[in-house]
């Protein structure tokens, strides 16, 4: 039997924001910066308004929210480089591969449950934070993998 890649569904609701509010947001908070971290992103908001996790869902990264809005996306800090660059774009691609194949899903909670698991854990896959830093989203990084 072969595996089929079925996307993750989207959360249900009632979408409160545009995309276009959501960039407006953006674009006010940065305060004519050209970019805005996650951490600056919630101080200035102080609670109110969207959350940085909903830019996440919403445009698949922060950096891909920043982006649409006109911002520069944010480098990525220099003590995190060698752990991102550590594993190829292919590694990436197979390790959610290896996973689909023996979990049968593509979700990110899956594969994080997978990798960690105490009676097997997978210590030769990356983290899904790195695979999703470095493909842009975990959707992407799926549909590559899935392609």
């Amino acid at each position: 039997m072969h595996a089929v890649h079925v996307p993750s569904p989207m959360k249900s609701g009632p979408v409160v924001y545009t995309d276009r509010e959501l960039l407006g947001v953006l674009i006010r908070l940065a305060q004519g910066e050209a970019t805005l971290g996650r951490r600056t992103f919630e101080q200035r908001r102080r609670g109110k308004g969207p959350s940085a996790a909903l830019y996440e869902r919403r445009f698949g990264s922060w950096n891909r929210a920043l982006e649409l809005a006109g911002l520069d996306a944010v480098a990525q800090p220099e003590h995190l480089r060698d752990a991102t660059t550590k594993w190829t774009q292919e590694q990436l691609i197979a390790a959610i591969r290896w996973c689909l194949l023996v979990t049968g899903s593509t979700t990110l909670a899956t594969y994080e449950a997978w990798r960690t698991d105490p009676t097997n854990p997978q210590t030769d896959v990356p983290p899904a934070n790195t695979i999703r830093f470095r493909m842009g989203s975990w959707s992407r990084a799926t549909e590559l993998a899935c392609s």
